[in-house]
């Protein structure tokens, strides 16, 4: 218990002063989430503060005043109402740790400039949902296992995100600044429009799929409208764009509801879903089971749950060692 102590303040220190990675940063929000006594956490909060800065030097002072200063003037523009905390230590917190624990999704926020000129990172791990709203007033709906990030220039001639995994957009209107994501090398450009883009770098597809308003989709020379009940298939392989109009208008944001909704979808692809949703491991145990096709909404409560509804349309068996799920034929 003592080792686990020691490693988490040393991590909490690290994030004080700068020093935290990204790894080490989800490593102690994924802590944060799961730990039960808070108030023990707290307190390693304010130990860890203390030893890391006994007596703030002026430098180190004008720092944490300014964040708050400028935390407080977005808090304003964006008409955010949170309650500041009277201690140094808490405000500290607020400013280096925006993660709320008991709800059922955290983001981390990484508020560093460093060189690559990203001030603000937002990561949702494997199980964990999020939302947030942008500078602009653009709302999004992060899914498991996805990251976003827009540096300094956001919103000033452009807003422009970069997007590794799967968001849903309600985009606030602004026609004098082209609202750009980036996703795994296709770009979605947008007005005023509500859609949805996946495109995770470990996948061989890209997709953008419209609910209202128009998006453009472009890479290098192939660019294509959408319109309302479109989506579009970029093949990461061979650079082909594939149109299609939706069947369901429902499928564009099905897990923002706690859905899955597969259509036609081998299961090692629905494989790949699962993982990021309940944070496992999947293994099959022969190759033929990956190549099984389902189609259908299961209602994303337990995993059990959606093991059974696929069950139902082919035989198989599942079971589970510790964070690892095997297939197997029945």
């Amino acid at each position: 218990m003592k080792d686990n102590s020691d490693k988490y303040n040393i991590l909490i220190e690290k994030l004080f002063t700068k020093r935290a990675t990204i790894d080490e940063i989800r490593a102690l929000s994924h802590w944060i989430a799961s730990y039960d006594n808070h108030k023990e956490f707290d307190s390693y909060c304010e130990k860890a503060w203390e030893n890391c800065i006994k007596e703030p030097n002026q430098i180190i002072e004008k720092e944490i005043w300014s964040n708050l200063k400028d935390t407080i003037k977005k808090e304003e523009k964006q008409k955010l109402h949170y309650r500041l905390p009277i201690s140094l230590y808490k405000i500290a917190i607020s400013i280096l740790i925006p993660i709320c624990i008991g709800l059922s999704s955290y983001i981390i926020i990484n508020m560093y400039e460093d060189s690559t000129n990203v001030p603000f990172e937002a990561v949702v791990d494997y199980g964990q949902k999020a939302n947030l709203t942008l500078p602009d007033g653009t709302k999004v709906w992060l899914n498991s296992g996805s990251k976003l990030s827009y540096d300094n220039a956001y919103n000033k001639k452009e807003r422009a995100i970069c997007l590794n995994g799967e968001a849903y957009f309600e985009v606030a209107k602004n026609p004098n600044r082209k609202f750009i994501v980036s996703c795994n090398g296709l770009k979605v450009e947008a007005l005023g429009t509500i859609f949805n883009v996946k495109g995770y770098q470990e996948d061989h597809y890209v997709t953008a799929a419209l609910l209202e308003g128009r998006i453009k989709v472009y890479r290098n020379n192939q660019e294509t409208i959408l319109i309302p009940n479109e989506a579009l298939e970029y093949n990461k392989l061979s650079g082909n764009f594939t149109k299609q109009k939706i069947a369901d208008m429902r499928e564009i944001d099905f897990w923002r509801r706690n859905m899955l909704y597969f259509r036609s979808a081998t299961l090692e692809s629905i494989s790949k879903t699962l993982e990021r949703t309940y944070g496992i491991t999947i293994k099959f145990e022969s190759k033929e089971l990956k190549n099984i096709t389902f189609s259908g909404s299961i209602r994303n409560n337990s995993l059990a749950n959606v093991f059974h509804i696929i069950s139902l349309t082919y035989p198989l068996s599942y079971k589970t060692n510790k964070d690892t799920v095997i297939i197997s034929k029945e």
